[in-house]
C-alpha cells in the first residue's frame, strides 16, 4: 500500500561514514570520470532514492515506479550508483534483470563486481554480497534463509530473464516463513526492459490485443 499522508519521507542522505555509494564515487575518481559525469550519476541517483521506499520506516509498504534511460548513456553506472545507495538505505535483496543471453548476464555480473561488489568490503556500514558468479546464474542455495534481513548485509543476485533461474528464485523466497519475508526490502533492476517484458496489453474475448 502507498505511503500515508501522516508518514512523510525525509529526503535521501547518504551515511555519514563507510557507505557503499561514496566508495563507488571514488573508484568512478581512480578510473579517470568526469566531474560532470560523476555529478550527474550523484544527482540521479538520489532523486531516484527520494522515490524509493525508506526502509528505515516502520509499516508495510510498496513502490512502483519507472526509470528510463538512452541507449548507450551510462545506465549500468547509474544503477551500479543506485545499488550503492540502495544497500546503504537497508534493502535486503537486490535484483538485476539481465536480458535473456548468457554473455549479457556474464557482462552484467562482471561490470558489478568490479564496480560495487569489490568495494563492499568489511569497511562498509552494510556488505553487499553476490549469490551469482561471473559463469554461474542463480541456483538453488543450500538455505533459503540467506535471503533474511540483516543489518550487515545485502544481497545481489544478476539473472538471466529465463523461466528456470527465475523459478528457482521465486520458489527459494517462497519458502521462507511469511513473516520473514515482510521485513525484507526488494529492489529489483531490470536492464533489459525492452527485451521480454510482461505483455501488459489487454486482450480481447477473441484474442486480439488492443
Amino acid at each position: 500500500s502507498p505511503l500515508e499522508n501522516n508518514e512523510i519521507q525525509s529526503p535521501f542522505e547518504d551515511p555519514n561514514d563507510n557507505s557503499n555509494f561514496h566508495h563507488y564515487i571514488e573508484g568512478l575518481v581512480s578510473r579517470g570520470w568526469s566531474d560532470h559525469a560523476i555529478q550527474s550519476i550523484e544527482e540521479s541517483t538520489r532523486k531516484i532514492m527520494n522515490f524509493l521506499f525508506d526502509p528505515s520506516i516502520d509499516g508495510q509498504f510498496q513502490r512502483y515506479g519507472l526509470v528510463v534511460g538512452r541507449v548507450q548513456s551510462g545506465k549500468t553506472a547509474n544503477y551500479a550508483g543506485l545499488i550503492s545507495r540502495a544497500v546503504d538505505a537497508g534493502y535486503d535483496i537486490i535484483i538485476v534483470l539481465a536480458g535473456l543471453h548468457n554473455s549479457l548476464r556474464k557482462q552484467t555480473q562482471i561490470r558489478l563486481q568490479n564496480e560495487i561488489i569489490s568495494s563492499s568490503n568489511t569497511s562498509t556500514r552494510r556488505r553487499l554480497i553476490p549469490l551469482t558468479q561471473e559463469d554461474v546464474d542463480y541456483q538453488t542455495l543450500p538455505s533459503p534463509h540467506i535471503f533474511s534481513a540483516s543489518r550487515e548485509k545485502s544481497v545481489l543476485l544478476v539473472v538471466k530473464k529465463n523461466v528456470t533461474p527465475l523459478t528457482k528464485l521465486y520458489h527459494q523466497l517462497r519458502e521462507l516463513d511469511p513473516m520473514e519475508t515482510l521485513g525484507l526490502n526488494l529492489l529489483v533492476v531490470d536492464d533489459e526492459a525492452d527485451h521480454a517484458t510482461i505483455n501488459g496489453q489487454k486482450i480481447d474475448p477473441h484474442g486480439v490485443e488492443e
